[in-house]
């Protein structure tokens, strides 16, 4: 509910707020690690939701798409809007420990439909320009697809099945640009199942890093398998004489702590 937030409030919400812009502009001017600095958007209105509550995270997305909006015009309010919603719905989930299956599956899901919203959006803004170069994307796409299908499949010998087949897959990627709407959510949903996952995994490792206890991520033989390899990177860091850097001590610190609260809750 709309409340008055207090001083504390106010002065966390702005500094994660002014963080969350400045990385979004080194995102955006960076011309090489930009993407990095993405990455890092979406735990922090995880760690405002987890400390401030859900309205102070709204309040600072509306702060954060208005000032990013002046300062960089309205078509990249659409990109800091699903950095910083993804941060809010994983604070949510995390606060109350929902399991990472069903969080990855509603959160590709709301993402794609978020996508696909906007895209509707951005037709009805700009008109039947946007809708074209839509359309000419998904074309371009095609064709560079098909090409690279044709030389590889003739390399390796394939070129005959390749041609009995091709027919078909010309016939469905009619139908996609028939059916655009519905090809789009389902390329957008498989385009973003890494994405939420990479995001997850990066925003519960420095969640945790900063001491909350929220549920590890991968947990079971995943984690196991995950584990493994970060230990394995840590003895060759060690060997290297890396121990003596904080990056290396927090990293070790961090792999013990996950581990120690996975036993727990196998335990449980």
């Amino acid at each position: 509910m709309p409340r008055k937030l207090n001083a504390i409030e106010i002065a966390e919400s702005a500094l994660l707020v002014d963080i969350a812009i400045v990385f979004q502009l080194l995102v955006l001017y960076l011309p090489i690690g930009g993407i990095f600095f993405s990455l890092l958007i979406p735990p922090l209105f995880t760690l405002l939701i987890l400390r401030r509550r859900f309205y102070a995270a709204i309040m600072g997305l509306c702060v954060a798409l208005f000032v990013i909006g002046m300062l960089t015009g309205i078509g990249n309010i659409q990109i800091i809007l699903l950095e910083i919603g993804a941060g809010i719905y994983l604070g949510l989930t995390m606060k109350h420990r929902l399991h990472y299956f069903p969080l990855i599956l509603l959160g590709t899901t709301g993402s794609s439909l978020l996508l696909a919203g906007l895209t509707l959006l951005n037709i009805l803004l700009f008109g039947k320009a946007f809708f074209n170069s839509l359309m000419f994307g998904f074309r371009a796409a095609y064709n560079l697809l098909f090409s690279v299908l044709n030389f590889i499949t003739s390399q390796i010998g394939l070129g005959n099945w390749w041609a009995s087949v091709y027919p078909v897959a010309r016939h469905l990627a009619d139908l996609t640009l028939t059916y655009w709407l519905a090809a789009l959510l389902i390329i957008e949903w498989i385009t973003l199942l890494p994405v939420v996952i990479v995001v997850y995994y990066s925003t519960t490792f420095l969640v945790r890093l900063l001491g909350y206890d929220v549920r590890p991520f991968p947990d079971g033989r995943i984690n196991t398998f995950m584990q493994w390899i970060i230990r394995l990177l840590i003895k060759l860091a060690l060997k290297l004489g890396l121990g003596k850097f904080w990056v290396t001590r927090t990293l070790i610190r961090e792999v013990r702590r996950q581990s120690i609260g996975l036993g727990r809750q196998k335990t449980y």
